[in-house]
């Protein structure tokens, strides 16, 4: 049984790596999904054998166009979008065959988003003379009985549309597979996928015995049926034990030619999100149902409680989670999620929690756990993530967006990872790109934790709206970010609240008597575009506190 998966770069292997992946490339060919499909195969080995030779870089959609579509040399890529639209079948193919046939494949051979040269993941196999506790393993690859991670079947939807129109059961099949694609990003999940013809002999079933015969907890399911130029999407999300439906949406859309891959994916987006995501269904669901009892799943625990705090994060509580997940990651060392757990709320004690404490010592820690994440899973979003947040508040900001794109790259649907860059971002004074990422969070959450908004209520501080920002100092310093009750504190004093928030600054200097010099740290730490730092320090100056964070601020961008 293979142990780990680990991305091999093409120049970096021998020949007998590279033998193995043309021997998986023959398989793949050969299988029913892509036998009859004579372009996609010449694609899928043309990119292949590219990137085996060392040519990867030069695999732009002109040259594929050219050298596998036989396309002219006068071919735009932009206007003829035929290299984008069969790149995105073959990824949607490959993820299907990687689901079914191909999930003990020795090698699997990828072709992410945004890129068309593949990425070869060599699987290493489990050493049978060495003794394990599966038990207590957490691992993408163990996806056997012991796994405690919930698992969802994917049920191919089904194609309800009038027989004038029935071309709905080709996008049904490609939602079904999109769904997938976007359900395996969230690797606290395990996804059991039903073929079409496997799907069919289980329409007369219930969920429970769905829920049986392929070890799911949860069965998602649905239709699509076409009327004129609309499709009506529907997607449930049922619990196989009870019947208990947790999830249930319907999505119309109207049709438009050439736009049905984005429509696929806009509506698998969604879906994975409202199930999948930290706040989504299922997570939902476990917290409750855990709540007040002890769980032997140790390491699924801390994955739920770290969403928990999320939701309202406080000292106490991710200090309380830091010391458990380190004894969960101690015993079980490839727990890749428990890493980047680890490495997260090390940030977050360094750079939200005041006072402040052990700042550099944290934020080491906070990088070393991240890349201990990544080495245990090279494909897990949320080790990119936390990595992304060990560099930014470094101030290493090229390395830090590098590692958000990938951790977006894999994962897209991941909300609260859209929702911290956005205000990263905004606090930086790239209020552009922030917009851009806030509202793609908040797209894809329901209810979203204030938090959320947080980038749109520096925009509002910046253009001398105070009220909604001046809300923060409310909430009580124990659930507002750190660096953002700075902001309330400011509005609250230009709108003219100077003697309470006077009282309010007395008594947080009771307790911690370096506030300002901790402030001042703070607008280090997020590194505080310079004129909106000093915008912040007006106002706190009108208060009497006064912080230096001004000219660290300065001092940086010079």
């Amino acid at each position: 049984m293979a142990d780990a998966a680990i991305a091999i770069p093409s120049d970096l292997m021998d020949s007998a790596e590279a033998d193995l992946v043309r021997a998986e490339l023959e398989r793949i060919c050969a299988d029913v999904l892509f036998r009859d499909t004579t372009r996609m195969k010449r694609f899928l080995r043309y990119v292949t054998e590219e990137t085996l030779e060392g040519r990867g870089g030069r695999l732009k959609g002109y040259v594929i166009g050219v050298e596998v579509f036989d396309r002219p040399d006068s071919f735009d890529p932009q206007a003829d979008t035929i290299v984008r639209v069969q790149a995105g079948q073959l990824r949607r193919r490959l993820d299907l065959y990687y689901s079914e046939r191909g999930q003990d494949a020795p090698v699997r051979i990828l072709v992410p988003k945004g890129r068309y040269a593949p990425t070869f993941e060599m699987r290493q196999m489990r050493d049978p003379n060495k003794a394990a506790d599966t038990q207590d393993t957490f691992h993408l690859e163990n996806i056997g009985d012991t796994d405690p991670r919930p698992c969802i079947a994917v049920i191919t939807l089904d194609d309800l549309s009038p027989p004038s129109v029935q071309d709905g059961s080709h996008f049904a099949d490609g939602v079904s597979a999109e769904i997938v694609n976007a359900l395996v990003q969230f690797r606290s999940m395990r996804i059991v996928t039903l073929s079409p013809t496997v799907s069919t002999t289980f329409r007369d079933k219930s969920v429970r015995e769905i829920g049986a015969e392929c070890g799911a907890d949860f069965a998602l399911s649905g239709s699509v049926r076409r009327e004129g130029e609309v499709f009506r999407v529907t997607v449930s999300l049922i619990r196989c034990k009870t019947g208990e439906h947790l999830f249930s949406r319907v999505y119309d859309r109207e049709f438009q030619p050439g736009g049905v891959f984005n429509l696929q994916e806009e509506i698998a987006s969604y879906t994975a999100a409202a199930v999948a995501a930290p706040f989504g269904a299922v997570n939902r669901y476990n917290r409750q149902s855990l709540n007040g009892r002890q769980s032997s799943m140790e390491a699924y625990n801390c994955v739920l409680r770290y969403y928990d705090i999320k939701l309202s994060p406080t000292r106490n509580h991710a200090e309380l989670l830091l010391s458990d997940v380190e004894t969960v990651t101690e015993k079980q060392p490839d727990f890749s999620t428990g890493w980047a757990i680890r490495s997260l709320l090390n940030t977050f004690l360094a750079t939200q929690c005041l006072p402040v404490e052990n700042i550099q010592n944290r934020l080491i820690e906070a990088d070393r756990t991240a890349r201990r994440s990544l080495s245990a899973d090279s494909q897990n979003a949320m080790g990119y993530y936390a990595l992304f947040q060990s560099y930014f508040h470094r101030g290493k900001f090229e390395d830090a967006d590098r590692m958000m794109r990938r951790a977006l790259s894999l994962n897209p649907n991941d909300y609260s990872k859209l929702a911290y860059y956005a205000i990263c971002l905004a606090l930086r004074g790239e209020m552009s790109r922030a917009s851009t990422m806030q509202t793609a969070a908040l797209r894809l959450i329901g209810r979203a934790p204030t938090w959320y908004h947080l980038p749109q209520m520096i925009v509002d501080f910046s253009e001398q709206e105070y009220h909604s920002v001046a809300g923060l100092v409310g909430q009580g310093l124990a659930e507002t970010p750190a660096i953002f009750y700075l902001f309330g504190l400011s509005a609250k004093a230009y709108l003219g609240e100077v003697d309470e928030t006077k009282e309010i600054i007395a008594r947080i200097l009771s307790k911690d008597p370096n506030y300002a010099a901790d402030a001042s740290a703070l607008i280090e730490l997020w590194h505080v575009q310079p004129e909106l730092a000093r915008h912040v320090n007006k106002g706190l100056e009108l208060v009497g506190l006064n912080i230096d964070s001004l000219n660290v601020a300065e001092n940086k961008a010079s």
